[in-house]
C-alpha cells in the first residue's frame, strides 16, 4: 500500500462454469456466510451488505484488506495494518481459519526479516491446487540494492506444503519491474500486487506502468508451457482503459473477474464490477448495482469458494457510529441484477 488505498479494489452474469471453479474438491458447495452474530457477525439485513465478522477482523486500529481462501474455502490469508493511515503503519500477512460460528483470531505468518526496513504485505491469494500462497510484498530483492529504489512492490510465492518455506520472488520477463530512479515515488508506478493464478498457468495482477495503457491496468502473463510465464501484456478494452483500472480478481478457471472502478457511472466512489471471458474475450464490466455498492468506496473483492459471497474492503459508515475507517464487508452476488 502506497499513501492513498492503492492495492484495494473490483468486478456479468455469473455463470456455472464460474462459480464450479470457486468450489472445493468434490463440488459440494458451502452456503453463504451470513450466521448472525457468529464470533462478531451483525444480523444480516435483508437486501443489505453487512460487516464481516468485525469482532474478529476489524480490532481497535487495524484495517484488514482484501483475502484471498484456499480451494476449500477453510483458511483465509490477507495483509492487515497495525494502525492508521494505512500507509504510515505496518502491513503484515496474517492467517485465519474456519470455524463452526466463524473464523479464528488471526495469527500472523511469520516472514523473513530484514534490518532496513518492515516489508509490508498485500492482496494474497492461493493457488487453484492449494499448494502455493501468492502475494506483494516490498522486501528488498536481490538486485534492489541502490539507494535510488524506493518502497518496491513485487509478486511473490510462499510454498504452503513447507512449513520451512521462505518466500521466492516470482520470475519472468518484465514481471517485476523495480521502482526506482525518476519514478520511485510517482503514484504507484512499477509496483505489481493482487496476483491471480488460474489452472491453465495463467497470472493476473495489476500495476501501474507508464508504457501501458492507462494510469493502472490489469495485466495477465500467460504461461509459458515450462511452469513459468511469458511477458505480462496490458489486457485489451473494455478491461482497461486510458484511467484507472486495478483491483481485478479473476476466478480459478478464468472465466470470471471482480474489478473496481471509480469513473464508469455507478453508485458513487469506487464500485465493484463483474465481468467474464467469453470465447477468450472479456465481456464489458457491469457494475454489481447499488444493493451492493454505496456512495462511498469499495474495493477489491473476491469469492469465499463454494459460496455466491463476496468479501471486500469499504470506507462505507458502520451502523453504529458512522465510522468511515476501511472494514470489511460481505455481500451475496444474487442481490446483483447484472448476478
Amino acid at each position: 500500500m502506497t499513501s492513498t488505498i492503492m492495492p484495494l479494489a473490483a468486478a456479468l452474469f455469473l455463470s456455472s462454469t464460474a462459480l464450479a471453479a470457486c468450489a472445493p474438491p468434490g463440488g459440494a458447495r458451502q452456503p453463504a456466510i451470513s450466521t448472525p452474530h457468529a464470533s462478531g457477525q451483525e444480523a444480516a439485513q435483508p437486501g443489505a451488505p453487512t460487516r464481516f465478522f468485525p469482532a474478529v477482523f476489524k480490532p481497535e486500529g487495524r484495517i484488514t484488506l482484501t483475502p484471498g481462501f484456499s480451494p476449500d474455502g477453510t483458511v483465509m490469508y490477507f495483509a492487515q495494518t497495525e494502525c492508521a493511515p494505512i500507509w504510515e503503519c505496518p502491513q503484515r500477512l496474517k492467517r485465519s481459519v474456519r470455524t463452526e460460528t466463524g473464523w479464528s483470531a488471526p495469527d500472523r505468518v511469520a516472514l523473513p526479516a530484514d534490518p532496513r526496513i518492515e516489508a509490508r504485505v498485500d492482496s494474497p491469494s492461493v493457488t487453484p491446487d492449494g499448494a502455493a500462497l501468492l502475494f506483494s510484498w516490498s522486501a528488498p530483492r536481490p538486485d534492489q540494492t541502490g539507494p535510488s529504489v524506493s518502497e518496491n512492490f513485487d509478486l511473490w510465492r510462499l510454498d504452503l506444503t513447507d512449513r520451512q518455506a521462505t518466500p521466492t520472488l516470482l520470475t519472468g520477463p518484465d514481471l517485476n519491474r523495480i521502482r526506482e530512479g525518476a519514478v520511485k515515488s510517482l503514484r504507484f508506478v512499477n509496483n505489481e500486487t493482487a496476483p491471480n493464478l488460474t489452472v491453465d498457468g495463467d497470472l493476473y495482477f495489476w500495476s501501474e506502468r507508464l508504457d501501458a495503457t492507462g494510469e493502472r491496468d490489469v495485466f495477465l502473463a500467460r504461461a509459458d508451457g515450462a511452469g513459468g510465464f511469458l511477458k505480462p501484456e496490458p489486457l485489451p478494452a473494455p478491461i482497461n482503459s486510458p484511467d484507472r483500472d486495478d483491483g481485478a480478481w479473476v476466478s480459478p478457471d478464468g472465466a470470471l473477474m471482480l474489478i473496481t472502478y471509480a469513473n464508469r457511472g455507478g453508485c458513487g466512489g469506487n464500485d465493484l464490477y463483474i465481468a467474464r471471458r467469453i470465447n477468450g474475450a472479456w465481456s464489458a464490466p457491469k457494475n454489481l448495482g447499488c444493493k451492493i455498492n454505496s456512495p462511498y468506496d469499495e474495493y477489491a473483492a473476491s469469492i469465499i469458494p463454494g459460496t455466491t459471497t463476496i468479501v471486500f474492503p469499504s470506507d462505507r459508515p458502520t451502523p453504529e457510529n458512522g465510522d468511515r475507517s476501511v472494514q470489511l464487508w460481505q455481500a451475496d452476488l444474487t442481490l446483483s441484477e447484472n448476478f
